[in-house]
């Protein structure tokens, strides 16, 4: 391919290690049957392989300079196609594939809204295969009483297992970040019935307002109107009066929320 330089304006860093590409598409185990869609292909060092798999492949790249550079260098590919689009702005829902698996290395400055959008389109997923930050696969990956279990641990678990694959050091990458990465994958749980997701997302993220406070001080008045309403709800579901956000298990805040929503507080 020609050479390209990065863009630091848009946190691009082209990864450059060979051992690191072939780990992530023997992950992927690309075939001519499956749908790929890829999230910033850069200078498509792993669009290239994907694409010699006969796999059909979408390469979604907000860069028009790098687009115009990716059309040319895999012109003789009829299976891809590259789109020049914001990813926050794809939705899967109006373009090719029902199913399909994601891959990507993901700019750190956007990754917890790509994990969002993971979250919100779990159903057409089959399984994702990401480089993140270190720092932020840890915290996908964390488990409860853990200091890195978050919202986001929280509504990437309700819908996928979190496995951590490798790390990947800074100079793996042109130019090289000033962090390790890690690639993870998400691999789709048996579905979780969420009654209404935007009410659990609410109780969640108000459960985790202050790290450092007592679950009820975060929700209190905030979500539940006042102590002695809060007390009830406690008692009812039998968690400790001083119990934090952190302690609490993915299905410990479904029946929170269930439990809130009964009681016509939420």
């Amino acid at each position: 391919m020609a050479p390209y330089h990065p863009k630091k304006r848009l946190g691009q860093h082209f990864l450059t290690s060979q051992e690191t590409i072939d780990r992530i598409i023997e992950r992927i185990n690309p075939k001519p049957e499956q749908n790929i869609i890829e999230i910033g292909p850069g200078q498509g060092v792993l669009t290239r392989p994907l694409a010699e798999s006969g796999a059909s492949v979408l390469a979604v790249e907000f860069d028009e300079d790098l687009m115009r550079h990716l059309k040319r260098n895999l012109s003789k590919y009829t299976n891809v196609k590259i789109l020049c689009l914001d990813f926050l702005e794809f939705d899967p829902d109006k373009d090719i594939f029902t199913s399909f698996k994601l891959v990507g290395n993901i700019p750190y400055n956007i990754t917890s809204p790509v994990i969002d959008w993971c979250v919100r389109h779990h159903e057409v997923i089959d399984s994702a295969v990401l480089m993140v930050q270190k720092e932020i696969a840890g915290r996908l990956a964390a488990a409860p009483k853990n200091k890195d279990w978050s919202p986001l641990s929280v509504f990437t678990q309700l819908y996928y297992t979190v496995k951590v694959l490798f790390d990947v050091p800074p100079e793996s990458f042109d130019p090289p970040p000033k962090v390790y990465s890690s690639v993870i994958e998400l691999v789709p749980r048996i579905k979780i019935r969420v009654g209404d997701f935007a009410r659990f997302e609410k109780v969640v993220r108000q459960s985790f307002a202050q790290r450092r406070k007592f679950l009820l001080n975060n929700l209190v008045p905030d979500i539940i109107p006042d102590g002695d309403t809060a007390g009830q709800i406690v008692t009812e579901l039998g968690f400790k009066e001083n119990v934090r956000a952190e302690e609490l298990s993915i299905d410990q805040f479904l029946k929170l929320t269930n439990c809130l929503i009964a009681h016509n507080i939420i």
